[in-house]
């Protein structure tokens, strides 16, 4: 008796999550599709791994080339917010950014100077 309860409740919860899921799905769909890539984008650089030591962009700018897989990996540890640091400066965020505490796996994209606004 018991165990014919208990395959009732999962069912029940079975049926009530995929209700949810189907509702999620319907609003997810109802919302704007997210503006397409720049046509000037090409496809990332796969084959080639570029490895920089130093966060900064001029650092990366000599080292790598625009689409090109990129791996920074510090020469000592201790400040957690360098891999942030590197990842907002030197990733292109439109593609998976892989971030450890020792480092950061991602598709290079050169970043733009602009002026602060005070």
């Amino acid at each position: 008796m018991l165990s014919i309860a208990f395959v009732r409740s999962v069912i029940a919860f079975t049926v009530i999550g995929m209700a949810g899921c189907n509702a999620q799905a319907t609003q997810s769909s109802a919302s704007p599709a997210p503006p397409p890539a720049p046509a000037t984008a090409s496809a990332p650089d796969q084959p080639h791994l570029c490895e920089v030591h130093e966060w900064q962009r001029d650092a990366t700018a000599a080292a790598c080339g625009a689409g090109q897989k990129i791996v920074f990996l510090p020469d000592h540890f201790g400040n957690e917010q360098l891999p942030i640091l590197f990842a907002a400066v030197n990733c292109n965020l439109r593609y998976a950014v892989a971030l450890t505490n020792g480092g950061v796996a991602c598709i290079y994209l050169p970043s733009v100077s602009t002026p602060n606004k005070r």
